[in-house]
């Protein structure tokens, strides 16, 4: 046997090894990926579901109610408005909107550095974020005049973000037309009139 064919034996030789190297690469790395997708979905329904529970909470139930229902009259309160100032440091049992907005600070972190899919919140809770923000935002327009424009941040980036969804996925008809608006809810059911006696 010649040295060229030799040479020409080791070189097939050494391109199938790369081959086969490739190809067990390729697949590792496609092993990988699925293992580090799969870590991530876990770690997303783990974090999910540890927000849901917390909206959900009794704490946080209450707390949207009072937004709701008693917030516009606490509002005319000159004593509650001028603890409203204090933000943070006003007592969260009689500031009860404190609650949900730093519930929604936080959901708000953890979307907007990509600890958690912000789809996964919306799609379960925007009504509920935009109502929230729409109702707050005498309260904060107070928080931010007495410590400064970036208070409460997180919270309106979820409002922005959470209507962007909304709108790329062309779910606006579809809430409004099965969700109630949020300022209904916890509220007594709006009056009809009667119907009128047939003559």
């Amino acid at each position: 046997m010649t040295w060229e064919a030799v040479s020409a034996l080791a070189a097939v030789f050494t391109g199938l090894i790369i081959a086969a190297t490739v190809i067990v690469g390729v697949r590792q790395l496609r092993l990988t990926q699925e293992t580090l997708e799969h870590l991530r979905r876990a770690t997303q329904l783990e974090g999910a579901m540890k927000i849901y529970a917390d909206l959900n909470s009794p704490e946080f139930h209450e707390s949207q109610l009072f937004v709701l229902n008693d917030l516009a009259r606490c509002m005319e309160d000159p004593a509650f408005r001028d603890a409203v100032k204090l933000a943070g440091m006003a007592d969260a049992q009689q500031h009860k909107e404190l609650i949900v907005m730093r519930a929604y600070e936080r959901v708000g972190v953890y979307v907007r550095y990509g600890l958690i899919d912000g789809a996964i919140i919306y799609d379960y809770s925007i009504p509920t974020i935009i109502g929230a923000w729409e109702e707050l935002a005498e309260v904060v327009a107070i928080h931010r005049e007495f410590l400064g424009p970036g208070l409460w941040e997180n919270f309106q980036f979820l409002y922005d973000d959470g209507k962007a969804w909304q709108t790329r996925t062309n779910r606006t008809k579809h809430l409004r037309k099965y969700v109630p608006h949020w300022s209904r809810l916890g509220r007594a059911p709006m009056e009809t009139p009667d119907e009128p006696t047939p003559v």
